[in-house]
């Protein structure tokens, strides 16, 4: 007697046809993955091969490709890529449009996605996709075809990716780095950015293979990172200082995401600090040393506050190169604050050690503090006589409790930059009204510079309080949100200092900050210190 149901006629070819069809797709399949895996192990060297394939290029793009490292030599890329460019202001944007699969293989070249933090967007136009090289001087945003290993067949046949857009700090930085690390001896580099970037997207995909790959390729940069620093300190090569510190910087934001410190982070600043110190100014002779320089400058200002100690980058020598000039991000006007910004640090330093607090040593010292607000002064002057047309506007907020109205900046140079300044100025009345407090008992004198440093502190606190929103509750393609965590905590630390010093009320003040700092956290972001 037969088993089991008698079989339909012409099912036979039907399975056979749908043997033969599963293997035509597995065939495709690898021939696909194949495909991006050549996408993903190539790195852009130069526009000029992908002119055919962009219509929107100008004659002058043509002729002006990106800064590339002189060990930097890869083939033309695909024909998938496609390079543009944009003038913005005084600048130039490059845009590398890029299909791209995060893998858990080597997909490191131009896959630096290091973040504070991060958000889901809905997909754009695949056409549109886009990376930015230079856009600036803060952040950028950094949309990425994803493919994790876990992703379902069914989510795999969607026409459109899934995009992750990525707000990072120091773009040029990112630019830079990615293309030395592409150079001999850049392997720990690789790992270093290749963890940073699977850290952030294991964390926002809430998959725990990938970042569980990333822990254990940031493992392995930083076996190699000690092994770096340990023939640094055998041979003292300086050409070896900026893969270090580059190395490190990049470790630290790793850990940044993995732990969301930023004490650790701060310790992490420290070594990379010093290996640019140790190698010194002279080291600064390419563009992969300039922007890793830059990237640190940035990054440690707020640090530098907050602990209020000096550094090295306060001296003329680390401030007048020869090179500054001709870079293109050294003239972004955030960078000619941080000349000034760099020095109050140093004076907050001297004062907090200053044994010998007598009234002529306190008058010496609010003489050459008032050096500083005249140059804070002249530096607002010069910014809205730079832009004529009018830099901000006010909108209705939507962080409601302080404010009717925010501050809406019509660009992300002026945004970043005035941002900054209101931090650096709320910091420099903190110290005026530190030291005018001593010397009023002596000097009634310094009673009405008192008085105007209380009023300027809270007034800038308030201003500070009201750019924040832009960077959080706006356009999600606005970027710098590092930047503005620094005069946030300072207006924090201003309103908590009037409230419990003076006694003045600061209950609406405080309550607000400390709501802010919850939506703050709740971008995966973590604020610098929780205040009263």
């Amino acid at each position: 007697m037969p088993q089991g149901r008698p079989r339909r006629p012409g099912a036979e070819a039907e399975r056979a046809e749908a043997r033969r069809q599963q293997v035509r797709e597995n065939v495709r399949a690898f021939r696909q993955r194949n495909k991006e895996r050549t996408l993903s192990d190539n790195t852009v060297s130069s526009s000029a091969s992908t002119e055919d394939n962009t219509s929107n290029r100008t004659p002058q793009a043509q002729s002006e490709p990106p800064t590339t490292s002189k060990s930097f030599e890869t083939p033309p890329p695909p024909s998938q890529v496609s390079v543009t460019r944009l003038p913005i202001g005084r600048g130039v944007k490059w845009s590398l449009g890029l299909p791209f699969r995060i893998d858990l293989g080597p997909a490191y070249s131009g896959a630096f996605i290091a973040a504070f933090n991060y958000r889901n967007q809905p997909p754009p136009n695949p056409g549109t996709l886009e990376t930015n090289l230079n856009p600036g001087f803060s952040s950028t945003t950094s949309p990425r075809f994803l493919v994790p290993p876990s992703r379902s067949p069914e989510s795999s046949t969607r026409s459109l990716p899934d995009v992750l857009r990525v707000e990072i700090c120091y773009n040029s930085w990112t630019t830079a780095v990615s293309i030395e690390a592409m150079s001999s001896g850049g392997q720990m580099l690789k790992e270093a950015l290749l963890a940073a970037a699977l850290s952030l997207i294991g964390l926002e995909r809430n998959d725990r293979r990938i970042s569980a790959q990333a822990v254990q390729i940031q493992t392995v940069a930083l076996r190699r990172l000690r092994e770096g620093f340990n023939q640094y300190v055998d041979d003292k090569d300086p050409e070896k200082a900026t893969m270090l510190s580059a190395t490190a910087l990049a470790c630290s934001m790793s850990d940044l995401l993995v732990h969301k410190s930023w004490p650790g982070f701060s310790l992490h600043l420290k070594g990379v600090g010093a290996l640019i110190e140790h190698a010194g100014p002279a080291a600064l002779t390419t563009s992969a040393a300039q922007e890793n320089f830059l990237g640190y400058r940035t990054a440690q200002v707020s640090f530098s506050f907050l602990e209020r100690k000096g550094s090295f980058l306060s001296r003329h020598e680390w401030i007048d190169f020869d090179w500054r000039d001709g870079h293109p991000h050294f003239s972004h006007p955030a960078h000619s604050l941080l000349d000034i910004a760099y020095q109050i640090p140093a004076q907050m330093e001297l004062f907090d050690r200053c044994a010998n607090r007598a009234p002529n040593n306190l008058r010496r010292h609010l003489k050459r503090l008032n050096v500083l607000v005249s140059d804070l002064n002249e530096w607002k002057t010069d910014l809205f006589e730079e832009y004529s047309s009018q830099i901000y506007s006010t909108e209705a907020a939507n962080w409601h409790g302080l404010h009717t109205d925010v501050i809406k900046f019509s660009n992300i140079i002026v945004a970043t930059s005035f941002t900054l300044f209101t931090g650096v100025r709320v910091a420099l009345f903190s110290l005026v009204r530190q030291i005018a407090e001593e010397l009023k008992e002596d000097d009634e004198s310094a009673i009405p510079v008192l008085n105007f440093a209380i009023q300027e502190g809270y007034k800038w606190s308030r201003i500070a309080c009201q750019c924040l929103e832009y960077f959080f509750a706006r356009d999600q393609n606005v970027v710098g949100r590092v930047l503005c965590l620094f005069p946030f905590d300072a207006a924090w630390l201003t309103f908590t200092e009037l409230s419990t010093t003076y006694k003045m009320n600061m209950a609406t003040e405080l309550q607000w900050c400390r709501a802010t700092s919850e939506r703050i956290k709740a971008t995966g972001l973590p604020v610098f210190r929780h205040r009263g």
